[in-house]
């Protein structure tokens, strides 16, 4: 695992996130949207530094679909946070990740 690749494509998508979100009205339905991120034989410790490094946040590799990280990318709460949730998927999709959006209305 190239782990400065991991953190270069996570600011990227973090950044995709942000310009496509600069602009959205932050309405509707507050929700608990996240990014859910596997990586397989990856190291724990050195994936958070990743996180940690390009700015997002992660408490640690939890079990949903399977082991992953949920990832924290927007600061919004409702159609920002949706917005960035799905571009930030996207972006990790494209670069050949295994990202998956996790939503949940509060």
């Amino acid at each position: 695992m190239d782990y400065k690749k991991l953190t270069d494509d996570l600011r990227a998508a973090h950044n995709a996130a942000l310009v496509a979100t600069d602009r959205i009205e932050d309405n509707g339905t507050a929700n608990m949207d996240k990014v859910f991120l596997t990586l397989s034989r990856a190291r724990e410790t050195k994936v958070l530094e990743a996180i940690k490094e390009a700015g997002l946040y992660c408490r640690g590799k939890r079990r949903w679909i399977g082991e992953g990280y949920m990832l924290s990318v927007s600061k919004g709460q409702a159609n920002q946070r949706d917005k960035a949730v799905t571009v930030f998927v996207d972006v990790m999709v494209s670069r050949g990740y295994d990202a998956i959006a996790y939503r949940q209305m509060d």
